[in-house]
């Protein structure tokens, strides 16, 4: 046993001046390494969750600017034109012939002699067409609340070489290039779209004038 013990003894001392590891200092490196191959997953665990904060957070400002360009004033038909009272601006009406019978607004009170052509949603007025507002757009989503927009010369002509005498998705659609004067605003201005649509909740609407109208399309 003695001599089972010096020898053991001596391949330790040999092994310990040849730089070898004992048994010893063996496991524990290897619970170093096994501790080291943990931590990486361990951060990389950590980093889940924060990198889908950053993802939450990226999408909940995605939506919020996307609701500022959808409500932007201007942008929106039910919020009328950003056009301040008395300034004029070139607008691109986009029309079809049937527009000029078939869109309708209804409010109480008038602007000065412009007036809509219903009162409230069941009574109707008789008006001269060049005092009667009706309702229209612009390309760029501007609403004006305009009277005599089809007495234009240009307009005019449009009309009469295409007649609403068929369907309206039968209609080629064209775009009018006007001068539009905000001359008013009138408040409490419900819109229809067609004979038989329904009445849109009221809204203020500015009063527009045009001139000089161009026809394209």
């Amino acid at each position: 046993m003695t001599e089972k013990h010096s020898e053991k003894e001596e391949r330790e001392e040999l092994a310990g001046k040849a730089g070898e590891p004992t048994d010893t200092s063996a496991e524990d490196n290897r619970e170093e390494m096994e501790d080291e191959e943990e931590a990486p997953e361990s951060r990389r665990d950590d980093a889940k969750p924060k990198s889908q904060v950053k993802i939450w957070i990226a999408i909940a400002v995605g939506i919020v600017i996307a609701l500022l360009l959808v409500f932007k004033p201007g942008t929106n038909a039910q919020s009328g034109s950003s056009a301040s009272v008395g300034s004029t601006v070139t607008g691109d009406l986009t029309l079809v012939t049937a527009d000029r019978n078939e869109l309708e607004c209804a409010a109480a009170n008038g602007f000065q002699t412009y007036q809509c052509g219903f009162v409230d949603d069941k009574q109707a007025r008789t008006l001269d067409e060049k005092v009667k507002l009706r309702p229209y757009m612009t390309v760029d989503r501007q609403l004006y609340l305009i009277p005599g927009l089809f007495l234009e010369p240009s307009i005019l002509q449009r009309f009469n070489t295409d007649p609403p005498n068929k369907p309206r998705s039968e209609l080629k659609r064209f775009t009018a290039k006007c001068k539009i004067k905000v001359v008013g605003e009138i408040d409490a201005v419900k819109l229809r779209w067609a004979p038989d649509g329904a009445w849109e909740p009221a809204k203020k609407f500015p009063v527009a004038t045009v001139s000089d109208c161009a026809i394209e399309g």
